[in-house]
């Protein structure tokens, strides 16, 4: 942002000079606006309107003009060399003993003969241009009179301060917005802006209608009409701080919204409302949908690129840039002012789309807040009508379907004391919370702040500390060494129970693999997830990160392709992250899966199986405390084995599942192999990863050891029976060692042959105490069917 000091001065106070503007530029950068560049605009004199009265072919030249030129007092010979020498016509003269704004001084000097008494000047030799093709001829509207000084036509002996403006501060973004600032910073007084107009009795409202398609692109949206313009130049004093603003001047109408851009720092843009048909809406544009933009290209749209039309079509793409159709011409008469403010997003997104980028679209994708826009409107009238004579019709058309209060925000002295280390009273903080432009009122021990509308960036207590802060000056602030205590930091509970499970399953052969968190489309309909519960992305950076993944499996999946794609036979892989589901519900995750080969010495080409797997995991399972653990069977995920899969449940409740990957959706790896998969929710994994451990005292009675063969149906599971047997408080361990099926029994049965051992605590068991448990187990497993094996 290009602020010139001179422009400044219509506002505030400050000193005009190589040293006074240094201290400025200084000064404001250490309360946060920082100055980038200082330029100087140099210094013209002796500069003066002339009237070229003849104009003949020098005698001794193919390209050289000799002209006579009317300066008021007196008349002088000029030789020229530019192409555009037009008699009669009003141009820049710089006398002898001009100064030029590059330090060149005009002398009377003989050319081919002829001697030359000045110099007939261009907007380069000005500095008002990089290259000129000729010299500067003012365009007659401007009524400039002959043997005035130029220096007091334009703004010379300035310097321009060159800002980064951060994006949360578009209020700086502006001339009048660092004049605030200075003023506040030096407790000087901050002039007003003129915005007096002369309004007709008829109203804006009554004669222009506004649409909204979508109030969250377009929160608000209003006109000003004008009738009876006159187009032409702006002065050249306006033209010139548009320049060093780093605009060209391209008329008064045009020039009078850029200055009040600069000036307030919000774009506006007028159509000529002779050329509009019916109402305004808008709306986005359709896909494929032509429109010709003010540059005199015809762009191809999409539903990306927000459009103010009217019942014809585009006349503007919001934000970025006007159209051909509807733009001011010297024959414009009635003019239709824009104000408006646009959701960044929308401009940003427009503005890719399309690959356009302009003065106005960098200020919206910024956030520019409604509330400013009656005062834009105003300021730009007043400009308007100043310069083109116009009539301005009553108030605004003004579309705004949400208004936005005021937002308040409390401050404790006590707090602003505490943080920045000095001594502040109510008074204090809210004498420079006013000289901000913010109002305060007192709460108690409080003050309670309303925050304008061109302050976006201050929403907590800590916000309006920092300008507090930054007002009274940082450098101002008492340097003291700090007094806090340390304290050791120390990881929450998930965190531990997470380095449990990677410990754990690291000792165990598994290597921990970190995806993105995005959705992975292709693999989790592969898999059978439903969509319709995704965390959707509003502004993604590409087509692959639209939605944030509601399982960690997919991932896996694309890490597995990944590996066998690069000839990586086989693996054992972990991942630890979240995962998120609508509405807004996000939860830890562990998954993993062991594909391919095993990978062992002397075990072949082996591939990894289902009770390897099953090995791992309980390997888990133990170094995380979790006994009791069931395994069920009576349902699986889709995308799971039918016969080789099932869900761990741990009390009666789920915590994971695991299985066989089903061939069908195995089959679409580059590489179909076997691949088994697990996952677990991490915070049931772990809760009783930091219990306790109850330990007993061993008995010191000897164990006395059954065998146990039983039937039972083919589908119980054999947790079942393992959980009746446990139930006898003598009963110390339950080992299987036999399953059968076979011819010896009958189709729907299964045969398991158990060793229990029991032990007492306090005494030898004895034969018959023994076979009274054997028999109350065998009781309660006939009600399941299962019955001693004969």
């Amino acid at each position: 942002m290009k602020v010139p000091c001179r422009w400044l001065t219509d506002y505030v106070d400050i000193e005009v000079t190589r040293e006074g503007v240094e201290r400025l530029a200084e000064r404001l950068t250490l309360a946060g606006l920082e100055v980038e560049g200082i330029e100087e605009t140099g210094t013209l004199s002796g500069v003066v309107v002339g009237r070229i009265v003849s104009a003949r072919p020098h005698p001794d030249s193919d390209h050289l003009t000799l002209c006579r030129v009317d300066i008021e007092d007196r008349e002088v010979d000029v030789v020229c060399g530019a192409p555009n020498v037009v008699e009669g016509g009003l141009v820049p003269l710089a006398t002898v003993g001009a100064e030029l704004p590059g330090g060149l001084r005009i002398e009377r000097r003989k050319l081919r003969g002829e001697v030359s008494e000045g110099m007939i000047c261009s907007k380069e030799e000005l500095g008002l241009e990089e290259r000129s093709d000729g010299i500067w001829i003012f365009d007659p509207a401007l009524a400039l009179r002959v043997g005035t000084d130029l220096a007091e036509l334009l703004e010379y002996d300035d310097f321009v301060l060159d800002f980064k403006v951060t994006s949360n501060r578009p209020d700086c973004d502006s001339v009048y917005g660092v004049a605030r600032e200075i003023a506040a910073i030096y407790d000087r007084p901050l002039q007003r802006l003129d915005v007096s107009v002369t309004e007709s009795e008829v109203r804006t409202s009554e004669k222009v209608r506004i649409a909204i398609e979508d109030p969250e692109d377009t929160p608000r949206y209003a006109a000003r009409l004008m009738e009876g313009v006159r187009i032409g130049p702006a002065p050249l004093l306006i033209q010139h701080r548009l320049i060093k603003g780093g605009m060209r001047p391209l008329g008064n109408v045009v020039d009078a919204t850029n200055y009040v851009m600069l000036e307030l720092g919000h774009p506006l843009h007028p159509f000529d409302a002779d050329l509009l048909h019916g109402g305004i809406v808008i709306r986005r544009a359709r896909d494929g949908e032509e429109f010709k933009t003010l540059d005199g290209l015809t762009r191809k749209l999409t539903r990306d690129a927000l459009l103010i039309a009217d019942e014809e079509g585009g006349i503007a793409l919001a934000g970025l840039m006007g159209g051909e159709n509807s733009e001011i011409r010297p024959e414009t008469k009635r003019v239709l002012l824009e104000i408006a403010s646009f959701h960044p997003h929308v401009i940003r997104r427009s503005s890719r789309s399309l690959g356009l980028r302009s003065e106005a679209s960098q200020r919206f994708e910024r956030g520019l807040d409604p509330g400013g826009i009656p005062l834009v409107a105003d300021r730009a009238a007043h400009m308007i009508q100043k310069l083109t004579g116009c009539t301005v019709l009553a108030g605004l058309a003004d579309a705004y379907p949400s208004p936005r209060p005021a937002r308040k925000v409390r401050i404790r002295p006590s707090r602003a004391s505490l943080l920045l280390g000095i001594d502040l009273n109510k008074e204090g903080i809210g004498g420079i919370l006013r000289r901000l432009g913010i109002g305060t009122e007192e709460d108690g021990d409080r003050l309670e702040a309303t925050i304008p509308h061109f302050r976006p960036d201050l929403e907590r207590e800590v916000d309006l500390i920092e300008e507090v802060g930054r007002i009274h000056g940082y450098d101002r602030l008492p340097s003291t060494p700090p007094h806090a205590v340390l304290r050791i930091g120390k990881k929450d509970r998930i965190e531990r129970g997470k380095d449990l499970i990677r410990d754990a399953l690291v000792g165990l052969g598994m290597s921990e693999v970190v995806t993105d968190g995005f959705d992975k489309p292709d693999w989790r309909e592969a898999i059978g997830l439903p969509a319709d519960n995704l965390v959707a992305i509003r502004n993604p950076m590409s087509a692959a990160q639209t939605a944030l993944r509601s399982s960690l499996i997919p991932g896996i999946l694309g890490v597995i392709e990944t590996n066998l794609n690069q000839g990586i036979d086989g693996g054992m892989i972990f991942e630890l992250g979240r995962v998120f589901t609508r509405p807004m519900d996000e939860e830890e995750h562990l998954a993993g899966a062991l594909f391919g080969r095993r990978g062992l010495p002397l075990s072949g080409k082996a591939e990894v199986s289902l009770s390897e797997a099953k090995g791992i995991i309980e390997g888990l399972l133990a170094a995380l405390r979790l006994d009791r653990i069931s395994i069920e069977t009576d349902r699986t995920e889709g995308f799971l084995h039918p016969g080789r899969s099932g869900r761990f449940t741990h009390r009666g409740e789920e915590i994971g599942r695991f299985g066989e990957l089903a061939p069908a959706v195995s089959e679409r790896l580059s590489h179909p192999t076997t691949v088994i998969l697990f996952e677990f929710l991490t915070e049931r994994l772990i809760s009783e990863s930091e219990a306790i451990p109850a330990y007993s005292e061993p008995s010191r009675f000897p164990p006395s050891k059954r065998d146990l063969s039983l039937t039972a149906p083919v589908d119980l599971p054999e947790g079942r029976i393992r959980a009746i047997i446990e139930e006898e408080p003598e009963v110390e361990s339950v080992l299987l060692y036999d399953l059968y099926r076979g011819r010896q029994l009958p189709p729907d049965r299964k045969s398991l042959t158990y060793e229990i051992s029991l032990r007492s605590a306090d005494r030898t068991m004895t034969d018959e105490e023994v076979t009274g448990i054997i028999s109350r187990i065998t009781a309660r497993l006939a009600e399941l069917d299962v019955s001693i094996r004969s």
